[in-house]
Order: structure tokens, then C-alpha cells, then sequence
């Protein structure tokens, strides 16, 4: 019998083996770029959280340094005279002040001179933008912060730019506060007027106590409209020290927000119907901000200044002030830090490779820090999405 046939089989089975041996070392190649691409993107993420957290702690400690000590004075850069309009992206920067009146620094990055610096596209990041605020308007600026490089030495000693920080520090004391612990409360039983801009939400909901954040007041009735229209009036809690405990629901006198008077009106007149029966709280609020652009280092400047406005309005100075001094102070003790920070590719460092944003709510307690006044300590955390900010 002839068998030559079995030789050509046999070649056309090693040519098979051999074009699988080729199918199966180019998979492999492709594993090996599909891996060595996935380690250099999670890299690049990694890389940019660094830079995220670092922009966070930097914040704390300008935090720490310049509001850590009793005397200090903070509130709303409006405060200072910056107009309100959607343009104006620093108009809700913090700011700190001495005793007496003298600024100190803006606790922002790019915040270090005594001005708030252009910020232009490609030089600055927005760090609460449309998706916590809504469209850019009146009371409800976006705020927008400078990028700083971070600079490292390479092996060679040489300088090398592996990615960007910012961050934005938010005063949470010139906010109306959702919830007030029975415990913590400066005046027992009492709650700001929230219902005012969160129609269908009691301030006296036991669900309020609940809410681990801000963003989750829609868990208690609240739309995605009124979250994010008051997102710089109202907070969950705004705790402050007065001597050595935490009180909770302080009102910062240091605001221009007519939104944050408004409902500081209202308030007054939850708490004492009689006395504030003849005041209208959008008119206390289009007058409690429109006072004279500059801090108050007391909150007597505060009463004495709107105690003309209260006069003419049918309503009792020594009222407002016993109803509201308790609740009224010239600095805040909470804090919402946003920072943000990004990997650049190492050849073309103009190319930004991953982004990382972060978020903490950092609280003044009553522990002293030699030098450097009460500790602050971070009692929330959590990372944002883009669609976040």
C-alpha cells in the first residue's frame, strides 16, 4: 500500500501546530501589553490620589495654623467685599482674620496673597461646580481654585513633575445646620427655620439625626434643586467650641449670602413668633447682607450694625438679641475641604493621565495644640467622581 499520503497530513499537522504556536505567542504579547497598560494607568490613578490626599492634608494644616487658635476670626470671602454673580468663583473661599480685625490668608490654593488671584482656564480647577451647585448664580458661585505643582527629585536629583494638587476649603459655620443634637443644642428644643428652603422638610424629623451627610437631606424629602440651592446655606451640623464643649447649630455673622440671612430671619421668628411677627425674612436677609463689607470680629459689631434695619421693622432690639446671641458667632469651627490631584505623563507633563478628587468634613474640638490653638481632626471622608463636583 502506498503511504505517502500520511507524509502530507503530518506536514499540514505541523504547519497547524506552528501557526498555533504563533496565535498563542502573539495572545500572550497581548496579555503582557494589556497588563503592562493596566499597571501604568493604575499607576497613574494611584499616583493621582497621592496628590488629592496631599492637597488635603496641606489644606488642614493652613487650616490648623491660621484658625486653630481661639482668637481667630473666619467666614465667607464675600464678607470681604468680593460681589456675588456666578463669575465670581472665589466669592465663597474662607478667609481668616486676627482679633482685631487684620486678614490673615484665604484657605485656598492660590490663596496666599491678600487678593483672589484670576483663574483662568488650564491654570484652575472647580471644585464645587454645577453638579453640587446647579447653574453658576447669585449665592450659589461655583468655586474655583488655583492647580499647584508638586515637584519631586528624580533619581538623578533632578526636578521631575509627576502631577498637580488643589484644594478649596469650605466654611460650614455660615450655614443653617439640618440637624441639632438634643444633646449639643445651644438652646434646648430649638432648630433653625430648614424648612423654609427644604419645603416638606421638619426641622423636628427624628429622621434628620440620621443623615451621615449633607448630600443625603433627598433620603428626608428634600429635591436634587434644593440640595444643591443650598449647598452653601445649610450643612448637617455646624458644631463650635465654647469653652470646652461642642455646641451645635452656631450661626457665623460673617456671611453676605441674602440665601444664609434669609433663613437666619426665618429662624428668628421660629423661635419667637411675638417679637419677630413684624419682620419679613427675605428683607432681614437682602439687609443683613448688604451690611459693610468687612468681618465682624464680635458679634455685638453684628447686632449693632442690623440694629437699625430691626428698629425700623417693629422689632425689639433686646428681643433679637436674646433670642439669637446665643446662637450667633463671629468665627466657625467646621470645615469642608475638597481637594483634587492628577498624574501627568512623565515625557509631556501638559498630559494629564488620571484625576482623583476627595472630601472631608473637619471639625475644631476642645484639645489644645501647643503653638497652634484647638485641634482640628477629619470626621467625614469620602472620594468624588467628576460628576460629583
Amino acid at each position: 500500500m502506498n503511504k505517502r499520503p500520511s507524509h502530507g497530513f503530518a506536514l499540514v499537522l505541523v504547519i497547524a501546530l506552528l501557526g498555533l504556536l504563533v496565535l498563542v505567542t502573539y495572545a500572550l504579547s497581548v496579555l503582557g501589553r494589556v497588563n503592562a497598560q493596566l499597571g501604568t494607568t493604575t499607576g497613574y490613578r494611584i499616583q493621582a490620589r497621592q496628590n488629592a490626599l496631599m492637597g488635603l492634608k496641606l489644606a488642614l494644616g493652613e487650616l490648623q495654623q491660621h484658625a486653630g487658635a481661639d482668637d481667630r476670626i473666619t467666614g465667607m470671602a464675600g464678607i470681604s467685599g468680593v460681589p456675588a454673580g456666578g463669575n465670581n468663583s472665589g466669592r465663597h473661599w474662607s478667609g481668616v482674620w486676627t482679633g482685631d480685625g487684620q486678614f490673615v490668608r484665604w484657605l485656598a490654593s492660590g490663596g496666599e496673597t491678600g487678593s483672589i488671584p484670576p483663574m483662568p482656564d488650564g491654570a484652575a480647577i472647580a471644585l464645587v461646580a454645577a453638579n453640587s451647585l446647579g447653574a453658576s448664580v447669585t449665592d450659589r458661585e461655583h468655586a474655583r481654585v488655583l492647580r499647584r505643582q508638586v515637584t519631586i527629585l528624580n533619581q538623578t536629583g533632578m526636578p521631575q513633575v509627576p502631577g498637580n494638587y488643589a484644594y478649596w476649603v469650605g466654611d460650614e459655620g455660615v450655614k443653617l445646620s439640618l440637624t441639632i443634637p438634643e444633646a449639643e443644642a445651644v438652646v434646648p428644643n430649638l432648630k433653625h427655620a430648614i424648612n423654609l428652603h427644604f419645603s416638606g422638610v421638619s426641622p423636628d424629623s427624628p429622621v434628620l439625626a440620621k443623615l451621615l451627610a449633607y448630600e443625603q437631606v433627598n433620603l428626608v424629602g428634600a429635591t436634587t434643586i434644593q440640595r444643591q440651592g443650598g449647598f452653601h446655606s445649610h450643612t448637617l451640623t455646624h458644631r463650635r467650641v465654647v469653652g470646652n464643649v461642642l455646641l451645635a447649630g452656631g450661626l457665623n455673622v460673617n456671611s453676605n449670602s441674602v440665601r444664609y440671612w434669609i433663613g437666619v430671619g426665618a429662624t428668628f421668628v421660629r423661635l419667637n413668633p411675638s417679637a419677630g411677627a413684624n419682620l419679613s425674612p427675605t428683607g432681614f436677609g437682602t439687609a443683613a447682607a448688604a451690611l459693610p463689607g468687612r468681618p465682624f470680629v464680635v458679634v455685638g459689631e453684628f447686632i449693632d450694625a442690623i440694629a437699625i434695619y430691626l428698629i425700623g421693622n417693629g422689632v425689639s432690639v433686646a428681643e433679637f438679641i436674646a433670642t439669637m446671641q446665643p446662637w450667633f458667632t463671629a468665627r466657625s469651627d467646621t470645615f469642608r475641604i475638597r481637594a483634587y490631584g492628577d498624574a501627568v505623563n512623565p515625557i509631556d507633563a501638559t498630559q494629564v493621565e488620571a484625576v482623583a478628587y476627595c472630601e472631608a468634613v473637619v471639625q475644631r474640638t476642645v484639645e489644645e495644640i501647643p503653638g497652634f490653638g484647638r485641634r482640628f481632626v477629619i470626621t467625614y471622608f469620602r472620594w468624588l467622581t467628576p460628576d460629583e463636583i
